[in-house]
C-alpha cells in the first residue's frame, strides 16, 4: 500500500472516530449508526468486497452519508479509486448532517485518492474544498501542495506549502514538498532550508534523503560546493 493510500484509511478511520465521539453517550448501543460506520470502515481492511455488499444494503436501508462514505472507500480499496473518490466527493458535499470536520476529513480522503489515481485536477479541487470546512488543517494545505507539484506548477506547490507549514511548523512533508518546488524553480538555497528542516523532523523519511540527493546533484552540476 502506498503513503497515500495509507493516510486515505488513516483518516478514513479518523472520519468515523470523530462520528463516535461526538454521538451521544446514550446512543452508543449494539447496531448505533456511529458504531456501524466505524466497524464497516475497519471491515474494509479485512476483505474490502464484504464491506462494500454491507455498506450497499446499509445505504439501502436509509443509512445516509456514513453509508455512502463506506460504499466509496471500499470501491478505493477494490481498485474503482477515480469512481470511489468522486462518489466519496458527492457524499461529503450532501452531508450535511455531518460535523465540518468529518466533511474536511472526507474531502481530504477524496484528494488523496485522486492523487493516488494521477488526477491532480481533482485532487486540487478536493482539497480546496476541504479547507472551506476546516481552515486549519496543515493535512488538506499539504494535500494541495502535493497536487499542484504533480500538475508542475512550482510556484503555487510552494505557496500552498507553505500555508501548510503556517498551520503546523512540524509538517516535515510540507517542508519537503516546498523543498521540492524550490527546487524545481531553481532556489537552491532555500531547497536546501526546507530539506533540512525536513529531515530534522523526519530522518528516515527516503522521500527527504531522496531530495537532499537532488539539491546535492544540482550544486554539483553548477559547480557549488555539496551538502554535508
Amino acid at each position: 500500500m502506498t503513503l497515500t493510500a495509507r493516510r486515505l484509511f488513516a483518516a478514513a478511520a479518523a472520519t468515523a472516530a470523530v462520528c463516535a465521539a461526538t454521538a451521544p453517550v446514550h446512543a452508543r448501543q449494539p447496531l448505533d449508526p456511529d458504531q456501524r460506520h466505524r466497524a464497516c470502515i475497519e471491515a474494509i481492511a479485512v476483505d474490502a468486497e464484504a464491506a462494500f455488499e454491507e455498506a450497499l444494503a446499509w445505504r439501502h436501508q436509509a443509512g445516509g452519508w456514513p453509508a455512502e462514505h463506506c460504499v466509496s472507500l471500499a470501491l478505493i480499496a477494490l481498485g474503482q479509486v477515480e469512481d470511489g473518490a468522486d462518489r466519496l466527493r458527492a457524499a461529503a458535499e450532501g452531508a450535511i448532517s455531518a460535523t465540518d470536520r468529518s466533511r474536511a476529513i472526507m474531502f481530504g480522503q477524496a484528494g488523496d485518492a485522486y492523487l493516488e489515481a494521477d488526477l491532480s485536477e481533482k485532487a486540487l479541487l478536493a482539497f480546496s474544498r476541504g479547507i472551506d470546512f476546516d481552515e486549519g488543517d496543515s493535512g488538506l494545505r499539504r494535500g494541495r501542495a502535493e497536487a499542484a507539484l504533480a500538475r508542475e506548477n512550482y510556484e503555487a506547490a510552494a505557496a500552498y506549502a507553505g500555508e501548510a507549514i503556517a498551520a503546523d511548523a512540524s509538517d516535515a512533508e510540507a517542508h519537503r514538498l516546498r523543498g521540492e518546488a524550490r527546487l524545481a524553480t531553481g532556489d537552491l538555497n532555500g531547497a536546501e532550508a526546507d530539506m533540512r528542516t525536513a529531515r530534522t523532523l523526519a530522518p528516515d523519511n527516503i522521500d527527504v534523503l531522496l531530495l537532499r540527493g537532488r539539491i546535492n546533484e544540482a550544486r554539483r552540476l553548477g559547480t557549488i560546493v555539496a551538502l554535508d
